[in-house]
C-alpha cells in the first residue's frame, strides 16, 4: 500500500493561534489583531470600583485640595494627619491582605485610589503616598514572612507608620544593582550589620520602616529596617526644585544593627525584589500623572477664559485651541494605557488561587511579565503631564512664571516624574529589552505573527466605516513594528539591547503601538451615545499623530540599518528607508479639523470631558 507523504501546512497551523487567550499576557498588544483583542477601561468599572473612585475623589477635592498650599511645603504634622485619615478610609491598604489590615482588592482598584486622590492637586503628598503604599509596602506583602507582615503591614495600612524604600546610592542611580552598601552577619548570628549611604529617599525623615538594600558577600539583599534599628541615621532634607512638601533625604547606615528576622526574602534576592516592586510603582505613577494632566487642562482653561487680549478671551485664538486639543488627546491616551495595564494584570491574577502558598510568587511573575506595559504607562503618563504642564505655563503667560499662580507649581512638581521610578531613558531600555527577550525566548508567538503579517500587513476588518481606516492604520503599524524588530534581531541578535541609538526609537514605536491598539479598543467597546461620539475625534487624532510618529521612528531606524542589508536595487533601498509601503494605506486624516472638533466640545463642557 502506497503511503503519501503529507506536507505540514505551517501557515494554516499558525492561523489557528488563539489570540483571544493572549489577553492577560504582557506584550500581547504587539501581535494581537484588533478584532481578536480586548482591554479594560474606566467605562467598565464595577460598582465597588465606582464606590472607591467616588470616595477618593470626594476626599481629594473636599479635604485635601483646600490644604494644598499647606501641603506644598514641608509639613510633617499635617501630612501624617492626612495619612491616618487615608488609613481609616482604607485607601492605604487596598492591595494588602485583609488579615493584616488591608482589603486585598485588585490592582485596578488600588490604582483607582491613586488616580482619584490625585485630583487633590497636591503633588507632594501623592509622591509621599506612592512611596508609602507602593515600594515601601509591596516588598513586605510579596516577600515578607507571616511574622514580618503581622509586625509591619497593619501599621502601614493604618497610616500609623510611614514607609520608605532605600535603593539609590551616590554611585548607583540608574545602575541600581551596582550599589556599594554592604551587610554581614555578626558573630552571634543575631543581627546583620549594614553600612552604606542612600540618597534621594522619599519619606526618609518621616518613615518608621524602610526597605533597604545592601550586598551580603557581594549578593544584593533586601532588609526591613525600622525605627528601633540602632545605626539608622537620617540626613538633612534636600532643597528640591519641586514636590517641596515631601520628605527627601540622604540616609546612612552606620554599623546599623538589623535583626536576622528582618531579612526580606533570601540572601541574593534583593535585585529581584527591587525590580518587581518598581514595576508597580511605574504604572501607579502613570495614574497620578494622568490625573495631574486633567487638572492642568482644567486649570489652564479657567485662566484662559478670564484672560483677555485684543478685546477678547484668549480661548478664541487658534494657537491656544491647538494646545488644548493636544493636551486632551495625550491625557486620554495616558488614561487609556493605565487602565489597560492593570486590567490585563488583573485578568491573569484572577485565575490564581489566593490560598495557594505560592500565590504572591505567581503575582510577582505576572507583574514582571507586564514590564513593557508598566514602563509604557510611566513614560506616556509622565511625558503627557510634562506637555500639559509646559503648555499650561504658556497659556498662563507671564502669570505662569509667578508662584502666586498654580501653573508654576505644577511645572516644578512635574519634572521629577521623568526621573524617579527609573528615568524615562531606563524605561525605554526596559521596553525594548523586554520585547527582545519575549521574541528570542518565544514567550509570545512573534515569529508566527511575522509570517502571517508578511503576507498581509493589514487584513480586511469588520469595523464600521467611522473607524475602518483607523483599524487598517493600527494593524499596518503593528506589522511595521514587527518587521523592524525582525530586522534588528537578524542584524544584531541579542546585542540589540546595547544599541541605544536604536533602542530609543524602537521603544517609541512600541509606545505608539500600545497607544493606538488600546485607544482603538477603548473606543470600540463604548456603548453608542454622546460619550462615544465625543471620543471619536480624539481617537482619530491619536491614531493620526502616532502613525506619523511611528513612521518617523521607523525611517530613522531603517536609514541606519540599511547598510547592513542587501537590496536588489537603489529604488528598493529607497523604498525601505522611506517606508513607501505606507502609501498603500491612502490614509489622509484632516488633523486640523479633528482638533477643531475636540476643542469645540471642550469649550462647550468647560473641562476635560472624557471621564464618565
Amino acid at each position: 500500500m502506497e503511503v503519501k507523504e503529507q506536507k505540514f501546512d505551517y501557515k494554516k497551523n499558525i492561523e489557528k493561534t488563539d489570540f483571544e487567550k493572549l489577553y492577560g499576557q504582557g506584550g500581547s498588544f504587539l501581535i494581537s489583531p484588533l478584532n481578536r483583542s480586548k482591554m479594560f477601561s474606566k467605562e467598565m468599572f464595577s460598582e465597588d470600583q465606582k464606590m472607591f473612585a467616588d470616595a477618593a475623589y470626594e476626599y481629594a477635592t473636599t479635604r485635601m485640595r483646600p490644604l494644598k498650599d499647606k501641603l506644598s511645603t514641608l509639613n510633617e504634622e499635617l501630612t501624617l494627619e492626612i495619612f491616618k485619615e487615608l488609613g481609616e478610609m482604607g485607601f492605604l491598604g487596598v492591595d494588602m491582605p485583609e488579615k493584616y489590615g488591608g482589603s486585598n482588592l485588585d490592582k485596578t482598584t488600588a490604582a483607582i485610589v491613586v488616580d482619584y486622590l490625585a485630583f487633590s492637586e497636591c503633588g507632594s503628598i501623592m509622591v509621599t503616598l506612592g512611596a508609602h503604599s507602593g515600594i515601601g509596602a509591596l516588598p513586605i506583602v510579596w516577600y515578607g514572612t507571616d511574622a514580618q507582615k503581622e509586625k509591619y503591614l497593619p501599621k502601614i495600612a493604618s497610616g500609623e507608620w510611614l514607609a520608605c524604600f532605600a535603593l539609590t546610592e551616590p554611585n548607583a542611580g540608574s545602575d541600581a544593582m551596582n550599589g556599594e552598601s554592604t551587610a554581614y552577619l555578626n558573630d552571634e548570628k543575631t543581627h546583620y550589620i549594614l553600612n552604606g549611604q542612600k540618597i534621594w529617599i522619599t519619606n526618609g525623615s518621616w518613615a518608621k520602616s524602610c526597605i533597604a538594600f545592601a550586598k551580603v558577600s557581594g549578593k544584593m539583599t533586601a532588609f526591613i529596617v525600622d525605627k528601633d534599628c540602632e545605626g539608622w541615621v537620617i540626613g538633612a532634607e534636600e532643597k528640591k526644585m519641586g514636590i517641596k512638601g515631601s520628605s527627601t533625604v540622604t540616609m546612612y547606615f552606620e554599623n546599623c544593627k538589623v535583626p536576622v528576622e528582618n531579612l526580606l526574602g533570601s540572601v541574593g534576592e534583593g535585585g529581584h525584589i527591587a525590580l518587581n516592586c518598581l514595576y508597580a510603582g511605574r504604572w501607579k505613577l502613570g495614574f497620578s500623572s494622568s490625573a495631574g494632566s486633567m487638572s492642568s487642562i482644567n486649570g489652564s482653561y479657567k485662566f484662559a477664559k478670564e484672560r483677555k487680549q485684543f478685546s477678547r478671551s484668549i480661548l478664541n485664538f487658534d494657537m491656544i485651541k491647538n494646545k488644548f486639543a493636544n493636551m486632551i488627546v495625550r491625557t486620554w491616551e495616558s488614561d487609556t494605557i493605565n487602565y489597560a495595564t492593570t486590567g490585563s494584570i488583573d485578568e491573569s491574577i484572577s485565575k490564581l488561587d489566593p490560598n495557594d502558598k505560592d500565590y504572591y510568587v505567581k503575582v510577582q511573575k505576572i507583574t514582571e511579565d507586564h514590564a513593557i506595559e508598566a514602563s509604557v504607562s510611566k513614560v506616556v503618563g509622565s511625558e503627557a503631564l510634562a506637555y500639559c504642564a509646559d503648555e499650561g505655563v504658556q497659556i498662563f503667560g507671564g502669570s505662569g512664571f509667578c508662584e502666586e499662580y498654580p501653573a508654576a507649581g505644577v511645572y516644578r512638581d512635574e519634572r521629577i516624574n521623568r526621573i524617579f521610578e527609573g528615568t524615562n531613558e531606563i524605561n525605554r531600555l526596559i521596553i525594548s529589552g523586554t520585547v527582545l527577550k519575549k521574541a528570542i525566548l518565544e514567550e509570545l508567538p512573534i515569529r508566527d505573527a511575522l509570517i502571517l503579517r508578511s503576507e498581509n500587513m493589514f487584513d480586511s476588518n469588520c469595523f464600521d466605516n467611522e473607524v475602518s481606516k483607523e483599524a487598517d492604520v493600527v494593524e499596518f503599524c503593528k506589522s511595521t513594528g514587527l518587521f523592524v524588530l525582525d530586522n534588528l534581531i537578524n542584524i544584531y541578535g541579542q546585542d540589540f539591547k546595547n544599541k541605544q541609538w536604536l533602542i530609543e526609537p524602537f521603544a517609541d514605536i512600541v509606545c505608539s503601538i500600545s497607544i493606538m491598539h488600546n485607544c482603538f479598543l477603548r473606543y470600540n467597546q463604548l456603548e453608542p451615545g454622546n460619550h462615544k461620539k465625543n471620543t471619536l475625534p480624539v481617537l482619530k487624532l491619536s491614531v493620526c499623530q502616532h502613525f506619523n510618529k511611528l513612521i518617523s521612528r521607523v525611517k530613522s531606524i531603517n536609514s541606519h540599518i540599511c547598510n547592513h542589508m542587501s537590496f536588489n536595487s537603489d529604488s528598493e533601498k529607497y523604498d525601505f528607508c522611506n517606508l513607501t509601503s505606507s502609501k498603500e494605506l491612502n490614509y489622509l486624516p484632516n488633523e486640523i479639523d479633528l482638533k477643531k472638533e475636540i476643542v469645540q466640545e471642550f469649550y462647550k463642557q468647560e473641562k476635560y470631558y472624557l471621564n464618565i
